[in-house]
């Protein structure tokens, strides 16, 4: 016998489409491509780009997806080196930047193919992948914690490409 009715009835459906709407919203959206002629199996160390722009801008928080990216390529039997990698990792973002914390709106980790030794190969970008949400980082405090572990884990999920 407790049927809404009417005006009460329109508000519960408003409210639900809304809460769903806003929760929908409130996701990070991941998007990534590759070179599909590129074979991942064979390629086992990398290096960070010792000439990225963003370490110089940005040290902390470069120096905190690097953490974290080097624990899940790790996990993915992949071993940072300091020279001769067969690939290469830059980091990119862009956002809001303040004293002590960030607010990011995109995080991109780039992924070169490095050439051979003694060949004519040109560094040559054979992955992305791109978040795409509001990412807080606290530089100050746990920044390898929260929002900024999620979305470079999320990246990484689809590194390498199946």
């Amino acid at each position: 016998m407790s049927m809404i009715e009417g005006k009460e009835r329109l508000a519960l459906i408003v409210t639900i489409f809304l809460s769903v709407l806003i929760m929908g919203g409130c996701g990070t959206t991941i998007k990534y491509s590759y070179d599909t002629k590129i074979s991942f199996s064979e390629r086992k160390s990398y290096m960070w780009d010792p000439l990225s722009v963003e370490a110089k801008q940005h040290p902390l928080l470069e120096a905190n997806v690097q953490a974290l990216a080097d624990r899940l390529l790790a996990q993915k039997g992949f071993t940072r080196v300091s020279e001769n990698a067969d690939l290469m990792i830059s980091m990119s973002c862009e956002g809001d930047f303040y004293k002590e914390s960030y607010q990011l709106s995109t995080l991109t980790l780039n992924i070169y193919k490095m050439p051979k030794e003694n060949t004519t190969e040109k560094k040559e970008l054979v992955w992305r992948g791109t978040a795409f949400a509001t990412i807080f980082c606290n530089i100050s405090t746990d920044a390898a914690s929260g929002d900024l572990k999620k979305a470079v884990q999320r990246i990484l999920s689809k590194f390498p490409p199946k």
